[in-house]
Protein backbone atom coordinates (compact mmCIF):
# COMPACT_ATOMS: atom_id res chain seq x y z
CA UNK A 1 0.00 0.00 0.00
CA UNK A 2 1.36 3.51 -1.12
CA UNK A 3 2.22 5.85 1.53
CA UNK A 4 0.95 9.09 0.97
CA UNK A 5 3.36 11.89 1.04
CA UNK A 6 1.94 15.22 2.92
CA UNK A 7 2.88 18.80 1.96
CA UNK A 8 3.95 19.88 5.48
CA UNK A 9 6.28 16.53 5.40
CA UNK A 10 9.77 17.30 4.98
CA UNK A 11 9.70 15.72 1.51
CA UNK A 12 7.23 18.29 0.34
CA UNK A 13 9.17 21.06 2.01
CA UNK A 14 12.20 19.79 0.09
CA UNK A 15 9.95 20.27 -3.17
CA UNK A 16 8.38 23.85 -2.35
CA UNK A 17 12.01 24.85 -1.88
CA UNK A 18 13.54 23.51 -4.71
CA UNK A 19 10.48 24.99 -6.73
CA UNK A 20 11.25 28.50 -5.07
CA UNK A 21 14.84 28.47 -5.83
CA UNK A 22 13.99 27.99 -9.54
CA UNK A 23 11.66 30.37 -9.51
CA UNK A 24 14.16 32.88 -8.25
CA UNK A 25 17.01 31.66 -10.54
CA UNK A 26 14.23 32.16 -13.27
CA UNK A 27 13.63 35.97 -11.99
CA UNK A 28 17.35 36.11 -11.53
CA UNK A 29 18.04 35.35 -15.13
CA UNK A 30 15.26 37.61 -16.44
CA UNK A 31 16.55 40.51 -14.34
CA UNK A 32 20.33 40.28 -15.53
CA UNK A 33 19.15 39.66 -19.34
CA UNK A 34 16.67 42.32 -19.69
CA UNK A 35 17.91 44.90 -16.68
CA UNK A 36 19.26 47.60 -18.96
CA UNK A 37 15.84 47.45 -20.70
CA UNK A 38 14.18 48.11 -17.21
CA UNK A 39 16.64 50.86 -16.64
CA UNK A 40 15.65 52.16 -19.98
CA UNK A 41 11.93 51.99 -19.48
CA UNK A 42 11.96 52.89 -16.01
CA UNK A 43 14.06 56.33 -17.31
CA UNK A 44 11.79 56.95 -20.17
CA UNK A 45 8.58 56.90 -17.53
CA UNK A 46 10.55 58.72 -14.85
CA UNK A 47 11.46 61.64 -17.88
CA UNK A 48 7.84 61.30 -19.52
CA UNK A 49 5.91 62.09 -16.34
CA UNK A 50 9.21 65.19 -15.47
CA UNK A 51 8.25 66.47 -19.02
CA UNK A 52 4.20 66.67 -17.99
CA UNK A 53 4.70 68.03 -14.81
CA UNK A 54 7.13 70.94 -15.96
CA UNK A 55 5.21 71.20 -19.61
CA UNK A 56 1.76 71.16 -18.29
CA UNK A 57 1.31 74.55 -16.85
CA UNK A 58 2.65 75.88 -19.80
CA UNK A 59 0.31 74.33 -22.31
CA UNK A 60 -2.48 74.71 -19.98
CA UNK A 61 -0.89 78.85 -20.01
CA UNK A 62 -1.14 78.37 -24.05
CA UNK A 63 -4.42 76.86 -24.29
CA UNK A 64 -5.80 80.14 -22.60
CA UNK A 65 -3.80 82.42 -24.39
CA UNK A 66 -5.12 81.20 -27.66
CA UNK A 67 -8.73 80.63 -26.65
CA UNK A 68 -8.07 84.34 -25.66
CA UNK A 69 -6.84 85.46 -29.02
CA UNK A 70 -9.67 83.93 -30.62
CA UNK A 71 -12.05 85.27 -28.66
CA UNK A 72 -10.64 88.80 -29.47
CA UNK A 73 -10.30 88.16 -32.76
CA UNK A 74 -14.09 86.70 -33.40
CA UNK A 75 -15.20 89.79 -31.49
CA UNK A 76 -12.94 92.24 -33.66
CA UNK A 77 -14.49 90.21 -36.77
CA UNK A 78 -17.79 90.77 -36.01
CA UNK A 79 -17.34 94.28 -35.22
CA UNK A 80 -15.89 94.47 -38.53
CA UNK A 81 -18.83 92.54 -39.69
CA UNK A 82 -21.31 94.29 -38.20
CA UNK A 83 -19.61 97.68 -39.80
CA UNK A 84 -19.25 95.98 -43.19
CA UNK A 85 -22.84 95.30 -43.41
CA UNK A 86 -24.04 98.91 -41.73
CA UNK A 87 -22.21 100.55 -44.67
CA UNK A 88 -24.32 98.15 -47.48
CA UNK A 89 -27.54 98.93 -45.67
CA UNK A 90 -26.36 102.28 -45.72
CA UNK A 91 -25.45 102.42 -49.47
CA UNK A 92 -28.58 100.85 -50.68
CA UNK A 93 -30.56 103.58 -48.81
CA UNK A 94 -28.16 105.99 -50.60
CA UNK A 95 -29.42 104.18 -54.05
CA UNK A 96 -32.98 104.58 -53.05
CA UNK A 97 -32.70 108.28 -52.98
CA UNK A 98 -33.54 109.76 -56.41
CA UNK A 99 -30.82 112.36 -58.11
CA UNK A 100 -33.00 115.47 -57.19
CA UNK A 101 -33.23 114.74 -54.03
CA UNK A 102 -29.67 114.13 -53.82
CA UNK A 103 -29.23 117.53 -55.56
CA UNK A 104 -31.45 119.18 -52.41
CA UNK A 105 -28.96 117.87 -49.53
CA UNK A 106 -25.85 118.68 -51.74
CA UNK A 107 -27.27 122.03 -51.80
CA UNK A 108 -28.07 122.32 -48.25
CA UNK A 109 -24.58 121.06 -47.21
CA UNK A 110 -22.16 121.90 -49.88
CA UNK A 111 -18.97 120.00 -50.38
CA UNK A 112 -16.66 123.07 -50.18
CA UNK A 113 -17.07 126.30 -47.97
CA UNK A 114 -16.91 128.19 -51.73
CA UNK A 115 -17.02 131.77 -50.08
CA UNK A 116 -17.43 133.11 -53.44
CA UNK A 117 -20.86 131.75 -53.77
CA UNK A 118 -22.10 132.60 -50.51
CA UNK A 119 -21.33 136.19 -51.27
CA UNK A 120 -23.40 136.13 -54.07
CA UNK A 121 -26.07 134.40 -52.69
CA UNK A 122 -26.66 137.12 -49.68
CA UNK A 123 -25.91 139.76 -52.11
CA UNK A 124 -28.62 138.52 -54.28
CA UNK A 125 -31.15 138.22 -51.06
CA UNK A 126 -30.02 141.66 -50.49
CA UNK A 127 -30.80 143.15 -53.81
CA UNK A 128 -34.27 141.33 -54.20
CA UNK A 129 -35.18 142.88 -50.87
CA UNK A 130 -34.45 146.26 -51.89
CA UNK A 131 -31.45 146.66 -48.86
CA UNK A 132 -27.63 147.10 -49.68
CA UNK A 133 -24.61 144.75 -48.70
CA UNK A 134 -22.43 147.17 -46.94
CA UNK A 135 -20.14 144.21 -46.05
CA UNK A 136 -19.64 140.94 -45.69
CA UNK A 137 -16.96 138.55 -43.52
CA UNK A 138 -16.38 135.15 -43.21
CA UNK A 139 -14.62 132.82 -41.52
CA UNK A 140 -13.82 129.38 -41.07
CA UNK A 141 -14.82 127.79 -37.53
CA UNK A 142 -12.20 125.19 -37.54
CA UNK A 143 -9.15 125.14 -35.47
CA UNK A 144 -6.60 124.32 -38.18
CA UNK A 145 -6.16 120.83 -37.14
CA UNK A 146 -9.65 120.09 -39.01
CA UNK A 147 -12.01 120.04 -36.14
CA UNK A 148 -15.05 122.40 -35.92
CA UNK A 149 -13.97 125.02 -33.26
CA UNK A 150 -17.90 125.48 -31.60
CA UNK A 151 -16.28 128.29 -28.82
CA UNK A 152 -19.24 131.45 -29.19
CA UNK A 153 -18.99 134.70 -27.40
CA UNK A 154 -21.63 134.91 -24.60
CA UNK A 155 -24.22 136.90 -26.49
CA UNK A 156 -24.49 133.97 -29.02
CA UNK A 157 -26.81 130.75 -28.34
CA UNK A 158 -24.64 128.55 -28.78
CA UNK A 159 -27.79 126.19 -29.51
CA UNK A 160 -28.13 127.82 -32.76
CA UNK A 161 -24.20 127.86 -33.77
CA UNK A 162 -24.88 124.27 -34.34
CA UNK A 163 -28.41 125.03 -35.93
CA UNK A 164 -30.61 122.54 -37.88
CA UNK A 165 -28.28 119.60 -36.54
CA UNK A 166 -28.69 120.49 -33.05
CA UNK A 167 -25.50 119.02 -31.94
CA UNK A 168 -22.73 119.62 -35.07
CA UNK A 169 -22.69 116.01 -37.00
CA UNK A 170 -18.87 114.86 -37.20
CA UNK A 171 -17.47 115.65 -40.58
CA UNK A 172 -19.40 119.04 -41.24
CA UNK A 173 -17.61 122.60 -41.36
CA UNK A 174 -19.08 125.84 -40.01
CA UNK A 175 -19.09 129.29 -41.53
CA UNK A 176 -19.47 132.16 -39.34
CA UNK A 177 -20.83 134.86 -41.33
CA UNK A 178 -21.42 138.02 -40.20
CA UNK A 179 -23.28 140.77 -42.96
CA UNK A 180 -23.79 144.84 -42.82
CA UNK A 181 -27.01 145.86 -44.56
CA UNK A 182 -28.16 149.37 -44.96
CA UNK A 183 -31.09 151.03 -46.13
CA UNK A 184 -32.99 148.48 -44.11
CA UNK A 185 -36.09 149.09 -42.05
CA UNK A 186 -38.28 146.82 -40.33
CA UNK A 187 -40.27 145.24 -43.00
CA UNK A 188 -37.47 144.50 -45.12
CA UNK A 189 -35.44 142.95 -42.52
CA UNK A 190 -38.01 140.76 -41.90
CA UNK A 191 -38.00 139.97 -45.36
CA UNK A 192 -34.56 139.05 -45.28
CA UNK A 193 -34.55 136.50 -42.84
CA UNK A 194 -37.80 135.11 -44.33
CA UNK A 195 -35.18 135.00 -47.42
CA UNK A 196 -32.43 133.03 -45.49
CA UNK A 197 -34.76 130.59 -43.71
CA UNK A 198 -36.43 129.74 -47.15
CA UNK A 199 -32.67 129.44 -49.08
CA UNK A 200 -31.84 125.83 -50.54
CA UNK A 201 -28.40 126.41 -48.62
CA UNK A 202 -28.89 125.74 -44.58
CA UNK A 203 -28.16 129.50 -42.98
CA UNK A 204 -28.77 129.89 -39.16
CA UNK A 205 -29.20 133.32 -38.27
CA UNK A 206 -27.70 133.45 -34.68
CA UNK A 207 -27.48 137.31 -34.04
CA UNK A 208 -29.53 140.13 -35.20
CA UNK A 209 -28.46 144.19 -34.18
CA UNK A 210 -31.32 146.35 -35.81
CA UNK A 211 -30.63 150.02 -35.84
CA UNK A 212 -33.91 151.30 -36.86
CA UNK A 213 -33.13 154.87 -36.83
CA UNK A 214 -29.96 154.58 -38.92
CA UNK A 215 -31.53 151.80 -40.93
CA UNK A 216 -28.92 149.57 -40.37
CA UNK A 217 -28.45 145.95 -39.68
CA UNK A 218 -25.73 143.43 -37.86
CA UNK A 219 -26.73 139.65 -39.37
CA UNK A 220 -24.89 137.53 -37.38
CA UNK A 221 -25.28 133.57 -39.14
CA UNK A 222 -23.79 130.51 -39.85
CA UNK A 223 -23.29 128.05 -42.19
CA UNK A 224 -22.29 124.76 -43.41
CA UNK A 225 -20.48 122.58 -45.22
CA UNK A 226 -19.39 119.12 -45.61
CA UNK A 227 -15.32 118.97 -46.52
CA UNK A 228 -14.01 116.20 -48.41
CA UNK A 229 -10.85 114.90 -46.67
Amino acid sequence: MATEVKKNSPAGEEKNRKQAEILKVKINKFLINYFNYLIFSLAVVILAVGLFMSAYPKYKQIFKENEEAKNNLQIKYEAKFYYLNSIRNLKKSYQLISEGERAKVAGMVPITSDTGAIISEIESIAVKNSAILTSIRIESQEDGSGRTNLKVGAEEDKAAVAGAFNQLPQGVGLIKIEVNLSSVNYLVLKNIIKSFENNLRLFDIAKIIFNAGGEEALLTIYSYYSPVK
